[in-house]
């Protein structure tokens, strides 16, 4: 649906509500249209979701799954674990074994069931991807593995991994929507929040740790919707879903997002 078409539909009387699931850009304008026609919105918007693991975390479990969250889709979703912010003691050890998994994932034809990696959506999400891994690079980044076109025919990006991403860099400030894992170190609690929070987005944040006192912090400190502990962020309809900061406002699924779109009226009896 064109922008036009799309302020139609909003100052439509018949409608009474907004929710779109889209990019931080799309929800700005369509929560200014409803907005003029005073319409509630529920925004569903960009994600750049850290994935944080602490010395305690069950290694193996935290780098599968590490894999698994970034790679979902080939990259391409909001909840997709896009940060990994890993405790200093072992950072180099979980990095490797993460870019190995990354290194062997076999890119092939969707509908196989063999293939881990599928083309991304279109020739301009792939273009789009490149060039910010391309900026970040030559703003100082490391490339671990992959960082370019896949030698293939079709919008297959190599499995990416990088390191040592400047502030000034698109991947540090960006939503990279690809098959694109970016690493940082943190030499605490402390630090990892600090670099998770230090984003624009606001959707899931998933965290590995073992230790009682590290998952209160985290989950209290966090400046997300979500907070999944020793697993992937996802949907589930028994649950409210949803983010804060550009990441959208308001609530899908669960008793909340039912609410959402129902209107309270108080009656009171005497």
């Amino acid at each position: 649906v064109e922008n036009e078409a799309v302020e139609k539909i909003i100052g439509d009387a018949r409608v009474k509500a907004v929710t779109l699931t889209g990019s931080d850009r799309a929800g700005s304008s369509v929560a200014s249209s409803a907005g003029r026609e005073l319409k509630k919105t529920v925004l569903e918007l960009g994600g750049s979701d850290p994935f944080i693991v602490m010395p305690s975390a069950n290694f193996d479990d935290a780098v599968s799954t590490g894999v698994k969250s970034r790679m979902v889709n080939s990259g391409q979703s909001c909840i997709a674990a896009k940060r990994f912010i890993v405790a200093d003691t072992i950072h180099d050890k979980y990095l490797a074994k993460f870019v190995e998994k990354m290194k062997n994932l076999k890119l092939g034809d969707p509908a196989d069931e063999a293939t881990e990696v599928a083309p991304l959506s279109s020739e301009n999400i792939l273009r789009g991807v490149d060039e910010q891994v391309q900026k970040s690079v030559a703003a100082g980044a490391s490339i671990c593995c992959g960082g370019k076109r896949a030698a293939r025919a079709g919008y297959y990006y190599e499995p990416t991994v990088l390191t040592e991403i400047p502030k000034n860099a698109p991947a540090y400030r960006e939503e990279v929507f690809g098959p694109v894992a970016l690493f940082f170190r943190a030499r605490d609690s402390e630090e990892a929040v600090a670099i998770a929070n230090d984003s624009a987005f606001g959707l899931g944040a998933s965290v590995w740790t073992n230790e009682l006192a590290e998952q209160e912090f985290f989950s209290r400190e966090l400046e997300t919707g979500m907070v999944f502990l020793n697993a992937m962020v996802a949907s589930d309809p028994r649950v409210p879903f949803g983010g804060v900061k550009r990441s959208g406002y308001g609530r899908e699924l669960g008793a909340e997002g039912i609410r959402e779109f129902t209107n309270i009226k108080t009656l009171w009896f005497s």
